[in-house]
């Protein structure tokens, strides 16, 4: 019988085949990682939490302490084939300025992956419209720590700001039986409310045309 696969599982598919050697931003205790360290991939790993980084230097080939927002990373130009953000980005204060400057590290056809959740998913919104409340928890989707939130719009704008291209789209589908059946029925029209989070796989291209942020209307409250 086969193990059935796990949403972590899927996530990391998005590393690229051939990859050799990677950069895991916020590790953690290095949990994720370990399966790609298995596969004989260098793993070199930034964690800002003094006590999870010990433990991710148990794991990965190197881990460096530090917050990845003030950080210059002591290591050459093209260095890694790719760089992994899983739920990291809605930490940063500035997350497009990560990216930008990250790309110098990547290798020519380097690639990024990320997961990031969705602001459109379903809970939250109903939460919104039922009792109007916003609460924030010590983890989740609310995480108190999250100081960015973003659409699938907001998502793709990002990483071509940054000069990536998007070559792939998964979505972390977390919804009840109704739900899923009620998305059926809809023609799977409802995907992106059912969405806990996105994983992006992007690759660096630096030929992309500069997204001007007026060619779609911003609405402003």
């Amino acid at each position: 019988m086969n193990k059935k696969k796990n949403k972590r599982d899927e996530f990391l598919e998005l590393v690229p085949a051939g990859t050799r050697r990677l950069l895991d931003v916020g590790c953690g205790a290095g949990g994720l990682s370990i399966q790609l360290i298995e596969k004989g991939i260098e793993v070199v790993g930034v964690e800002k939490i003094e006590e999870l980084c010990s433990l991710a230097k148990e794991k990965l080939d190197a881990v460096i302490l530090g917050d990845i927002e003030n950080l210059k990373l002591n290591y050459p130009e093209g260095y890694f084939d790719c760089i992994m953000y899983a739920d990291v980005l809605e930490h940063l204060i500035e997350p497009l300025n990560i990216l930008e400057k990250h790309k110098v590290y990547l290798q020519k056809d380097g690639c990024v992956i990320a997961s990031v959740p969705n602001a459109r998913y379903y809970k939250i919104i109903l939460r919104l419209i039922l009792s109007g409340t916003w609460d924030y928890s010590d983890a989740g989707m609310l995480d108190r720590t999250h100081v960015r939130f973003f659409g699938l719009i907001n998502i793709v704008e990002l990483f071509e700001k940054a000069g990536y291209e998007i070559v792939e789209i998964r979505r972390n589908i977390i919804a009840s039986r109704g739900f899923r059946i009620l998305n059926i029925l809809f023609f799977n029209k409802l995907k992106d409310f059912l969405a806990y989070q996105y994983y992006i796989k992007a690759k660096k291209n630096d030929n992309l045309p500069k997204i001007a942020m007026s060619q779609r209307k911003i609405y402003k409250f």
